[in-house]
């Protein structure tokens, strides 16, 4: 007889195990059960539904390794699960099934509204549409020649727009438009803290502006450079997505540029949205931003 075949003959002992009343017991029931793998895969899919998070959580864990369609019932079971941590997980492994289909979507979508705060973030990571890898020329490993700043051309601290976004569905209303109507959104200077400008808020909000620009000058690269945004930051220029600042609730006070060569409009008007997330505290573009014509 093989060990498979010993292990197999314990599965019946351990999975009424999982019933037992010392939780230790049920839940090193549970881990010899996912050692044994597929054999023991009745036994994980019962213990699902087991009293015990920390047992259903380790049974999701196992009987959806990998996660396919055919596993995608007990992550909707799952994600609703009383227990937060189990529905993180469940959001964790339907963010990794492939191809994502509406149904999954709309799981995504419905958890982003869950109470508890890494399930909403990580459900609004899986269905945030929006990445660009954001490396400056001064930081290119593959550029040896120096680079300095030619020219720099601050943005206006006055003229923005501003709307929170408790919903966090400004980007499915195109809020990063150029032709995008904020006129009824309220006025807001940059360079301060919302908090100082009389919005008591934490969350998502988006900002709206405009800039001129001279004549093209001649440059190597141009880059929008931030003193700081509290605390993570999205942006758009003329519509056109140029990257991120996401360095969670540590990135409050952190300056950081992005390649904006191909989006400016040299001798026009350009438009810039940059949608914000702060968690806590103060919030918003409370340092000035400016153009940096690179050479």
């Amino acid at each position: 007889m093989t060990q498979t075949d010993r292990g197999a003959e314990a599965i019946p002992a351990l999975a009424a195990a999982l019933e037992d009343e010392n939780l230790v017991v049920r839940r090193t029931a549970v881990r010899l059960l996912v050692d044994l793998g597929a054999p023991a895969q009745p036994a994980l899919v019962a213990a699902l539904a087991n009293s015990d998070a920390l047992v259903r959580r380790a049974a999701l864990s196992a009987v959806c390794d990998p996660p396919t369609a055919e596993t995608l019932p007990h992550l909707k079971t799952a994600v609703v699960d009383a227990d937060p941590f189990v529905r993180l997980a469940a959001v964790n492994l339907l963010v990794q099934l492939k191809p994502r289909t509406q149904e999954v979507n709309d799981l995504l979508e419905a958890a982003r509204k869950d109470e508890f705060t890494a399930v909403r973030d990580a459900a609004a990571r899986a269905v945030w549409p929006f990445f660009k890898e954001t490396i400056s020329i001064r930081d290119r490993k593959d550029w040896d020649h120096d680079v300095r700043v030619a020219q720099t051309i601050p943005l206006p601290e006055d003229g923005w727009r501003f709307s929170t976004d408790p919903g966090e569905d400004g980007h499915k209303l195109n809020w990063f438009a150029p032709g995008f109507d904020d006129s009824s959104w309220t006025p807001i200077k940059i360079g301060a803290a919302w908090e100082e400008q009389g919005h008591t808020y934490d969350g998502v909000a988006w900002y709206r502006g405009s800039f001129d620009l001279p004549e093209k000058p001649e440059y190597l690269a141009v880059e929008l450079a931030f003193g700081a945004v509290d605390e993570v930051a999205w942006v758009w220029v003329n519509g056109e997505y140029v990257g991120q600042h996401d360095l969670g609730a540590s990135g409050w006070d952190k300056p950081f540029a992005l390649d904006v060569t191909k989006e400016l409009l040299w001798g026009q008007k350009n438009q810039i949205t940059v949608r914000v997330y702060d968690s806590a505290f103060a919030g918003g573009i409370w340092k000035p931003v400016e153009v940096q014509v690179l050479q």
